[in-house]
């Protein structure tokens, strides 16, 4: 493909390469959104319990995955540009650095039911629509039956030629997900960044244990 459809193609990393090199990434919050930190109390691991294992795809700067291990899951962060791993790796420091991966979250080499929690964070509204039935397909193949599809989720009619991000339209997700998963938690979120603020909803779902996969 032509260098200058890649940078202009959020589905390929240039396009990515090239915000996270310019510093233009509105859709990254530097530190922990609050319904994170109430999750992350609510569900930190107790003495003695086994770790919890964790992917977050698309993790750009990485600012949760630290949150994520202190409050003691085993957690990996995944992203496709190679800019961003970087910036990332330095931010966390040697201790976690290796906690991030370069890697296609459609192509990377895990074993099905790897994980048992996946936290979305502005990468499903990163992606063309559609790419989103194959994004619910990758989760549910990666998550462990009973697993949980937990995080931030935006609710916009998608515009194809301004976004990204794309949002949902209202309805869209429910059909979307309701094949292989259980919605638990669905609330609004106060403290968005500007570019999702008012249409930002925190949810947390179940993986089904639905005989088709």
């Amino acid at each position: 493909m032509d260098c200058t459809v890649q940078m202009t193609d959020p589905s390929h990393s240039e396009f990515w390469n090239t915000r996270y090199a310019a510093g233009q990434n509105p859709w990254n919050c530097a530190g922990v959104p609050a319904d994170l930190q109430a999750y992350l109390k609510r569900k930190a691991r107790k003495p003695g319990s086994a770790h919890a294992r964790v992917l977050i795809p698309g993790c750009g700067l990485g600012f949760e995955i630290k949150a994520f291990a202190e409050a003691g899951f085993e957690v990996t962060g995944l992203d496709f540009s190679e800019v961003a791993v970087q910036q990332a790796r330095q931010t966390l420091g040697p201790a976690l650095a290796g906690r991030v991966l370069v890697g296609d979250f459609f192509e990377h080499k895990f074993e099905p039911a790897s994980f048992d929690l996946i936290y979305e964070r502005a990468f499903i509204c990163s992606l063309p629509p559609n790419l989103r039935v194959a994004y619910r397909d990758r989760v549910a193949a990666l998550l462990k039956h009973g697993g949980d599809l937990t995080g931030y989720f935006y609710y916009n009619p998608p515009d194809l030629e301004a976004g990204p991000p794309y949002g949902f339209a209202w309805g869209e997700s429910d059909e979307l997900f309701g094949r292989h998963f259980i919605l638990l938690k669905d609330q609004p979120v106060n403290d968005s960044l500007p570019v999702f603020a008012g249409r930002e909803r925190w949810q947390e779902q179940r993986r089904t244990a639905y005989p088709g996969g």
